[in-house]
């Protein structure tokens, strides 16, 4: 369900155009909306990518894949580039959604293995970076979609997407640890020192590290599924603290997707466990932590004192997304309608709901915006 599939990001383009109330209705569960310029481009379950004017709800255009696509897209200047879970990025034009190129991920060592693409590339000087379940990240030309470079890592990625500074991106892997390489070459810069033999130390947990990392100037911070919160050095990879909260013995216990570094604060949620934790990013000493209702994903920060959170609550079938306040810790808003990731545009938190439509919310009232009521 949402979360657990893989990574997600904040879709960020500035919205120029009134919106009415006109609904936009997909055929299958939502994945994560890119906006840009009054138009919303949207996956689904059935694997198809919409393109639909936000004013009218009218569809401009439809592309396909042979698979989901849940990852927003990368929506460029004439181009918009999506990953489907069939192991294929696609580039379609802008305006007419005509495919252009179709790029392959490689093939995987053995039939448990999938090849599906993780997450939304991101385009650095008409590159995008991008990584596939086949262990492998790419570097394409988003003019073309050939390949300039790629790198195989040590194990599986799950990445949604990939952060990159000074020239440098980074990855972590099912093997447990974080990798660094140059976005120009694809060298291997280096691979993290996050060995700990008490990592994992319970029989059912699990060291996979799929969360997004957070970076400063100095350090990369990142969690693993045993629950675990590194910090390590950007420049060598070298482990400076872990923080370890005592987590429950299960497969699932750390933060999957999203982490947040706000005011020198690491915020991260331990799923089983059910717990939220800001850790200070210099001393790896916990700060401040709350119990949840039920298993947690996130948070996400969405602006610059708001993050979001995605909360299954402990009845198994009720889900929600909450607004959480970093200046005062607490949660400003829920909505119980949720069924796709998040986008945050503008301040206003748009996600697929539990009908197959979309909604938009006001990031700091959680007042709906969008469609716009009469």
């Amino acid at each position: 369900m949402l979360f657990c599939s893989s990574v997600f990001a904040a879709i960020s383009a500035k919205v120029e155009t009134e919106l009415n109330a006109q609904p936009i209705q997909l055929e299958g569960r939502p994945g994560q909306a890119a906006i840009a310029d009054g138009v919303m481009y949207i996956g689904t379950a059935a694997g198809n990518l919409h393109a639909v004017d936000m004013r009218t709800g009218r569809e401009l255009w439809r592309a396909t894949a042979d698979g989901p696509v849940f990852h927003a897209p990368y929506v460029g200047d004439s181009l918009v580039l999506y990953g489907s879970q069939d192991g294929r990025l696609r580039a379609v034009d802008k305006k007419s959604g005509a495919q252009r190129w179709v790029f392959a991920a490689g093939d995987v060592d053995w039939d448990v293995r999938d090849i599906f693409i993780n997450g939304t590339p991101n385009v650095v000087d008409g590159i995008a970076y991008f990584s596939s379940e086949d262990f492998r990240v790419y570097a394409v030309e988003l003019a073309t979609g050939r390949a300039v470079w790629q790198l195989k890592l040590g194990e599986e990625p799950q990445a949604w997407t990939i952060p990159i500074m000074d020239g440098v991106g980074y990855i972590g892997t099912w093997d447990g640890h974080m990798y660094a390489f140059d976005i120009d070459t694809g060298e291997l810069m280096w691979r993290s020192s996050t060995d700990d033999k008490n990592r994992a130390a319970l029989p059912n947990q699990v060291p996979h590290v799929t969360v997004v990392p957070a970076l400063s100037e100095d350090a990369v911070y990142f969690s693993d599924w045993a629950g675990n919160l590194f910090a390590v050095n950007r420049k060598t990879g070298e482990q400076l603290w872990r923080f370890d909260p005592g987590a429950a013995d299960s497969r699932h216990v750390g933060s999957r997707n999203f982490i947040a570094l706000v005011d020198d604060v690491v915020y991260y949620s331990t799923v089983e466990d059910q717990h939220l934790y800001g850790v200070d990013r210099h001393t790896g000493e916990a700060v401040w932590s709350t119990a949840t209702d039920g298993i947690l994903y996130g948070p996400m920060r969405a602006s610059e004192g708001v993050g979001l959170l995605f909360e299954i609550l402990n009845d198994g079938a009720s889900f929600q997304l909450h607004a959480f306040d970093f200046r005062t810790r607490a949660i400003t808003w829920s909505a119980d309608d949720v069924a796709g990731p998040p986008a945050t545009v503008d301040d206003t938190v748009y996600y697929g709901t539990t009908d197959n439509t979309v909604v938009g919310r006001d990031l700091r009232s959680g007042k709906r915006v969008y469609p716009a009521t009469n």
